[in-house]
């Protein structure tokens, strides 16, 4: 009985399907037919990734024409189960939770059924050792965990639910969920270099000229979330709303900043993305507000707290999945980071770091020409650039503070 409600859930309901997937296991059927229309209505699903419904009975008589089907079987199919399918879908419908727990509870009969037998046997021959080791092994199915079989697809049906392409942002090198490391020696200007390029993308609505950076061209606004791990909440908010050159205050511009030292200093409890937990807790924020596409992360050496920075294992474990995680959700990370002791040999740390970069860039500074008016003045060079490096150049930049805005100016240099 409670095999014929789970077909019916399959035939049936979309959301059954889509939600008993994770644990579907159809070896843990009893009745042979239930697995032979099991089968076909996962080929419809994977194929249109909807229910069958009524198109259950056209699938039967294609495999009836094409022979695929033994006598008896094709007889309980067309005299029983069809008919009776249809009837209790019509009287009844489908209350997906109530089935999707009866389905996972008698899964896990069904498997410690089948897992007693196997034990049986396994004593019957002396093989106790292997006895107590397949106990020890055993997992009950719980819907908590994710099966494997929801991620393996064919091409075909990754391509039918592709994605659209990550959007350009700031052209030609932002992309969303693309990694940016910009580093430089203390004070070259990458703070104020980001949160320029998170002012202005956050912007709602802008003229294009004026939204420039050097030659970097805004093409598509979207949200920014500024995590400081160095500033603090007031030299933050300085510093943004130093950034009125396009006139008077913009209310319109979409920037949030999650002040570590502020945090930490509330929760007396350090804040490191190093721990599981606090990236959960980053990219919880951003699965709750899509239209954010830009994380600043600023910076590396006071957000991760690594015990060993160069350290390729303990990167690659510790913050690799937070940067896979945010590629997934299309997120474009900009990570700050600092030149090694010798400026010259580029950047520190792990190699990993590096390697998982679709661009990096380096910052230099150079002699202020005003040191008493608020000056910053720095030349942008590519070390890297992973896919259409198309149309970068190496220019500077020259921020110049007056009483009440920003002003910028730059200049392309032949060095690229």
């Amino acid at each position: 009985m409670i095999e014929r409600k789970i077909l019916i859930g399959l035939i049936t309901s979309t959301e059954f399907l889509k939600k008993v997937k994770p644990i579907w296991n159809i070896s843990l059927l009893e009745s042979v037919t239930a697995k032979r229309l099991a089968t076909w209505i996962w080929e419809y699903f994977d194929k249109y990734n909807e229910a069958p419904g009524k198109g259950i009975e056209a699938i039967y008589l294609s495999k009836v024409r094409d022979n695929k089907i033994p006598k008896d079987i094709a007889e309980e199919i067309e005299q029983d189960i069809l008919p009776s399918l249809s009837k209790e879908f019509v009287k009844e419908g489908v209350d997906t939770q109530f089935l999707f727990d009866e389905t996972e509870k008698y899964f896990n009969e069904r498997h410690l059924r089948l897992l007693s037998q196997t034990i049986e046997g396994l004593v019957g021959e002396g093989k106790t050792e292997d006895a107590v080791e397949l106990i020890r092994s055993f997992k009950p199915i719980e819907s908590g965990g994710v099966s494997l079989t929801t991620f393996i697809k064919t091409a075909s049906q990754i391509r039918r639910h592709r994605k659209d392409p990550p959007r350009m942002l700031l052209s030609p090198w932002l992309r969303e969920g693309q990694l940016t490391i910009i580093y430089g020696n203390y004070g070259s200007g990458k703070s104020l270099l980001t949160i320029s390029i998170g002012y202005l993308l956050g912007l709602k609505e802008f003229d294009r000229e004026e939204c420039d950076i050097g030659t970097w061209q805004v093409k598509h606004n979207t949200g920014c979330l500024y995590v400081d791990g160095e500033l603090g909440e007031q030299e933050m908010e300085e510093r943004v709303t130093q950034f009125e050159w396009l006139g008077k205050q913009r209310s319109d511009f979409r920037m949030q900043i999650l002040s570590i030292p502020e945090y930490q200093l509330a929760t007396e409890d350090s804040f490191y993305l190093a721990k599981r937990e606090n990236q959960l807790k980053l990219l919880h924020w951003l699965k709750e507000h899509p239209t954010y596409k830009l994380i600043v992360l600023d910076s590396a050496s006071t957000l991760f707290g690594l015990e060993e920075e160069n350290s390729n294992s303990e990167w690659n474990v510790k913050i690799s999945p937070l940067l896979r995680d945010l590629r997934a959700l299309d997120v474009a990370c900009l990570l700050l980071h600092h030149s090694g002791k010798d400026g010259k040999k580029g950047l520190r740390g792990a190699s990993a770091m590096g390697a998982m970069a679709h661009n990096i860039f380096r910052l230099t500074n150079h002699a202020r020409k005003n040191p008493d008016a608020g000056e910053a003045w720095f030349t942008i060079m590519k070390d890297k650039q992973r896919a259409g490096g198309f149309g970068f150049k190496t220019f500077s930049l020259h921020y110049t503070q007056t009483e009440d805005k920003l002003n910028t100016n730059w200049e392309a240099t032949e060095n690229n």
